[in-house]
């Protein structure tokens, strides 16, 4: 008998794997396509949440306009796979890195990102010597504190980097990170709305320091939903939409039913009656607590174990996940033996550290589709 939030699964899975139900991750790339279709807003994909060129190509036959990646490495391996459009959303620097993206450039459209006149340069001095000129997004800090300029600076520096051989600046980009710290679904949409506005105005002040730019690319799940209806965003890069996780639902954005991926793991010990250890440690959960501390009340945690309200996933080391029981009363049923689905915090680690996805449809295995290897990083 399943229970609420389970998958149902008709073949013995070994454990931990990551369930992937293609269906509902079809279900979710449609859904979003038909939510920037009616805004007039082209949907990429960051493929980094999942690095497996079958999903890549699936999203781009789907009618999604590429693909978003994060190191030039995937880029390669989905390019290599077939997909035509790729937007690498992160600075590379380096000669080497350069040269392999500018073969890349020569057989798909490739787009680059930059946030400093030295890393324009360090690409433009590469396309140049080939007489090629490579189209660059800058990137804009909108309140995380990773990467990216600050609004402010970014039409002084998109006309110098504009102004580098081999270099064309056609929009900008950013990843509005600090959306998933919202502490509540009100807040969580005035912050969309009010990065991706602040955006639309650094990119019409580009436009006023002479620089004709055509791109407002914003980059985040959390958001997905908003950005496209913000006149004058005309891009949305989501990696996490098409699978979700705790942290979509914790932000109102996913439910159980709509979120494709399952860690599947075995219960191997009861050292108490109030505690239990699984088979799934950080190798396999993401060690990531949920980013607003106001959610971690209600989903405490690495990850939530679906049909057994009470127990949590209280400490993870690297083999071993440690459950403990939070319910009321006394300890609920929980067998050694046991195989229990995990909802993770943050899918995409999931995919990385596990490196293979356990496809099924309706109940049934169809496929394992594994991840680039390691080298991809790069």
């Amino acid at each position: 008998m399943l229970r609420t939030g389970e998958f149902e699964l008709k073949n013995f899975i070994d454990t931990p794997s990551l369930i992937l139900d293609i269906d509902i991750f079809k279900a979710n790339v449609k859904e979003m396509l038909s939510i920037c279709s009616q805004n007039g807003v082209s949907l990429q994909p960051h493929a980094k949440t999942h690095r497996t060129p079958e999903l890549g190509l699936l999203q781009q036959e789907l009618g999604c306009d590429g693909l978003c990646v994060a190191k030039v490495g995937e880029a390669e391996g989905f390019a290599k796979a077939g997909i035509k459009k790729i937007t690498v959303a992160y600075p590379i620097l380096g000669s080497n890195k350069v040269e392999r993206a500018r073969l890349l450039a020569k057989s798909i459209d490739l787009t680059l990102a930059v946030d400093s006149l030295v890393g324009a340069e360090s690409i433009g001095e590469v396309f140049d010597q080939h007489s090629q000129v490579c189209p660059v997004l800058l990137i804009i800090d909108s309140g995380l504190g990773r990467d990216g300029v600050r609004p402010e600076d970014a039409p002084a520096l998109a006309k110098a980097i504009n102004a580098v051989r081999g270099i064309k600046v056609v929009g900008v980009m950013t990843h509005e990170g600090v959306v998933y710290g919202a502490p509540d679904r009100e807040s969580m949409i005035t912050s969309a709305r009010d990065t991706s506005g602040m955006m639309v105005s650094v990119a019409e002040a580009i436009k006023k320091a002479g620089v004709d730019i055509s791109r407002v690319s914003m980059g985040a799940s959390a958001s997905a939903r908003v950005a496209p209806t913000v006149q004058g965003v005309n891009q949305v890069r989501p990696g996490i939409f098409a699978f979700n996780d705790l942290g979509q639902i914790a932000l109102g954005n996913a439910t159980y039913e709509t979120c494709a991926v399952r860690v599947l793991s075995t219960v191997v010990s009861r050292p108490t009656p109030d505690t239990a250890v699984i088979d799934a440690g950080s190798k396999s959960l993401s060690a990531d607590l949920l980013p607003a501390k106001e959610h971690r009340g209600q989903y405490p945690g690495h990850g939530l174990i679906v049909g057994k309200l009470g127990w949590i996933v209280e400490r993870l080391s690297e083999e071993h996940g440690m459950l403990k029981w939070q319910g009321e009363g006394s300890p609920k049923d929980l067998n050694i033996g046991e195989q229990i689905q995990i909802i993770p915090n943050h899918v995409c680690t999931v995919f990385s550290s596990l490196n293979e996805s356990v496809v099924i449809t309706q109940g049934e295995v169809v496929d394992r589709w594994r991840t680039f290897a390691p080298g991809a990083s790069r």
